[in-house]
């Protein structure tokens, strides 16, 4: 008989539960050291799994993915707030959506908003010299949400947001962190049930959809072909059934690409500013790097291969602090995964915040060393997941490197960023992996670059 895989014994009725509520990294990789590469946990009465090793996470994402999908309690919870979409869904629904939109994000496309990109950096960076003139310090965090905002608003959309990005913001913030306490609760009251909470959960939703809907409408009265991404969702069609998105479909997508698209991309440039901020070293080098490829000039589309160690630090961030810390998928049927049991019915976890760290693939796992991802260096396949693997790998990957290209070496041209003195810096996790109490530094005028 297969065993069950080792793990924390926790309470005799709430398993980890409480553990995980108060310090969930801790709990995993904790968990990880003590008992391997299947930690067995409960929680209440849930039974989870979390899979650590490469060739596990290969296992349920790639060569057995079939017996995974995401009918799980993170993904109903987050469809709470972007409805059944490419983010939650599976089979051949989540086929179909994958089929339509992946042209949309092809690197030859995305290359042709490069100009969005760094016309909406600039404008953040003028914004900066007359704000810092005033008061030299600035929450990075916050700024990093808003100009992302503005570049996948853009590049969503056609236009400037304005005023809704600020409704989006708050919104999304409201939003995403109600259905992550939820998922740290066994059981919940339903949505509709008026507790304050769930009142400004069903209100911020009610301001997405009008923001959302109303740029929609706007699009679809247009006489003229812009090139944004709605645009070009707006026309997809199914190559078998000709086809396209219903409204409620489109609102689902466009929702999830936005609040998506800039949250994750904003959370891995604001720990690349903290990571660089306590490596003098690694940002002097990076410095002269956009100093010698960019020579003063904001970066295009023939800079961008150049800039090979601005790639190498935004990827070494993503593996300290991967925005999308952890994934879940439900077990179909009876597995077997390190020669442990895997029940159906039970949830499979894959951290890549603890798999980014595992020793067996990871030299000092804790420092931070972009040579990591130098040209010549070999990662062990799926050792690195920071935008998943297989099938679902991320779409809007490359949108969120080539944002990085161009946000990181235009703020270090113009800008020198320090954390604030005695700053604790620490993860919170949540949807995504934000810093607690977001990142206050000083913004100084950058010197000989």
């Amino acid at each position: 008989m297969t065993p069950f895989a080792p793990g924390p014994r926790g309470h005799f009725l709430l398993g980890s539960l409480l553990e995980m509520r108060r310090d969930v990294l801790g709990l995993l990789l904790t968990g990880h050291r003590q008992f391997g590469d299947v930690v067995r946990f409960h929680l209440g009465p849930l039974v989870m799994h979390l899979v650590c090793h490469p060739e596990h996470i290969r296992h349920v994402l790639i060569t057995h993915h079939e017996n995974y999908d995401k009918d799980t309690r993170s993904s109903r919870h987050i469809r709470a707030i972007t409805g059944q979409g490419l983010l939650t869904s599976s089979g051949e629904f989540w086929l179909r959506q994958r089929r339509l939109m992946q042209p949309a994000f092809s690197p030859p496309r995305l290359i042709g908003f490069l100009e969005i990109a760094t016309a909406t950096t600039a404008a953040m960076l003028d914004r900066w010299q007359q704000q810092v003139q005033k008061q030299p310090q600035l929450d990075i965090a916050s700024e990093m949400m808003r100009l992302t905002c503005a570049i996948v608003g853009k590049i969503l959309f056609g236009a400037d947001l304005g005023d809704d990005a600020l409704i989006i913001e708050e919104a999304a913030t409201v939003a995403m962190t109600r259905a992550y306490r939820k998922l740290e609760h066994v059981i919940t009251l339903p949505t509709w049930f008026p507790l304050p909470a769930n009142l400004r959960f069903r209100r911020a939703i009610r301001n997405l959809d009008r923001v959302v809907y109303r740029i929609m409408a706007q699009r679809q009265q247009q006489t003229t072909a812009p090139s944004d991404l709605l645009t070009i969702l707006l026309r997809a069609r199914d190559e078998e059934s000709g086809t396209g998105m219903s409204a409620e479909q489109l609102r689902n997508e466009v929702l999830t690409l936005l609040l998506a698209g800039h949250e994750t991309t904003a959370n891995a440039l604001t720990w690349t500013w903290y990571l660089l901020s306590r490596a003098p070293a690694i940002r002097r080098r990076l410095e002269a790097e956009v100093a010698e490829v960019l020579r003063g000039q904001a970066p295009t589309p023939g800079h961008l291969s150049q800039l090979r160690y601005t790639t190498m630090v935004f990827k070494e961030a993503m593996r300290l602090y991967p925005p999308i810390w952890i994934m879940e998928r439900r077990t179909l049927h009876d597995d077997v995964i390190g020669g442990y049991a895997i029940p159906a019915g039970t949830s499979v976890l894959l951290s890549p915040y603890v798999t980014h760290r595992h020793p067996a693939f990871w030299n000092n796992p804790e420092g931070f060393d972009p040579e990591r991802f130098a040209p010549q260096v070999e990662l062990a396949p799926q050792a690195y997941l920071p935008f998943g693997a297989g099938q679902r790998l991320c779409i809007g990957q490359h949108l969120a490197l080539l944002e990085a290209q161009v946000i990181l070496p235009m703020v270090l041209q113009r800008f020198h960023l320090d954390l604030l003195p005695g700053m604790n810096v620490a993860p919170q996790p949540g949807i995504t992996l934000r810093p607690h109490h977001g990142l206050p530094m000083t913004v100084h005028p950058a010197t000989g670059l």
